[in-house]
């Protein structure tokens, strides 16, 4: 499988620079959060013992999950330490775990480990998947959301440049060595702004400034403006579009 080089720490800068932002303005991450919940609702029995998230961020979908679900313990994890003092005020019993999850060692005998709009930051999501599955218990789950390849497509169509996202056939055929797929989905969600460079400021406002690719100059960011505006102004404005992916599934044990 295909790996991608993740520049981590400019990962974590921009979603330091976005503390402040990221609860107001991440209204798809929101939804997307909202949505992960719901299905596990349906599917779970509403108590774990030992649950791992991976990349909390500012705790959008830790709250959600603590208004749903009852657990013995909850151990979140994050690149971003900052969070840490944000997890303790939703529950002091939470485990802050900080550091790039690819890096470490995952705890042992989870039954689940759940994550939001988080995999796409991954390099190598097939290895991870191995370490996921080594971690889980039988009779556990894993669940969590990823981004498609039509997300931020605007950006990449001028641009040139994004993340390596991967489609949603792949992760099924990743997710199917190991693991039963219990539910999955898949949407598209497109927000308007008023011009190119309130998406830019979008993006910055949920942490989003960590894309591969070289600083631009003035002329640099004057040519993005207007050909965005020129291929995608509609009367609406300029459209990003989002696209989630879903999945809930079991480890083969």
């Amino acid at each position: 499988m295909k790996t991608q080089k993740i520049n981590k720490n400019l990962v974590q800068k921009g979603f330091v620079k976005s503390i402040e932002t990221y609860r107001k303005y991440a209204i798809v991450q929101e939804a997307i959060a909202c949505r992960l919940i719901n299905e596990l609702s349906n599917l779970s029995k509403g108590k774990f013992s030992k649950v791992l998230e991976i990349g909390c961020g500012p705790a959008v979908l830790t709250e959600k999950f603590f208004r749903n679900f009852d657990m013995e313990q909850y151990i979140a994890n994050d690149i971003v330490n900052e969070y840490s003092d944000v997890l303790h005020g939703i529950d002091p019993k939470i485990q802050f775990m900080s550091g790039d999850i690819e890096s470490m060692n995952l705890p042992d005998s989870l039954d689940l480990i759940i994550s939001s709009s988080t995999f796409q930051w991954l390099n190598d999501l097939e290895l991870f998947l191995d370490h996921v599955f080594d971690a889980l218990n039988p009779d556990s789950y894993l669940v969590f959301s990823s981004f498609g390849p039509d997300n931020y497509r605007e950006i990449r169509d001028i641009a040139g440049k994004g993340l390596d996202y991967l489609s949603f056939a792949h992760h099924e055929r990743l997710l199917s060595k190991q693991f039963e797929i219990m539910w999955s989905d898949k949407e598209t969600i497109t927000r308007y702004f008023s011009s190119p460079r309130g998406v830019l400021q979008h993006m910055k406002q949920t942490g989003v400034n960590g894309i591969p690719g070289k600083a631009w100059k003035k002329s640099d960011l004057n040519d993005f403006v207007e050909n965005y505006q020129d291929i995608f102004g509609t009367e609406l404005g300029v459209p990003l579009t989002y696209q989630p992916i879903y999945f809930i599934v079991k480890p083969k044990k």
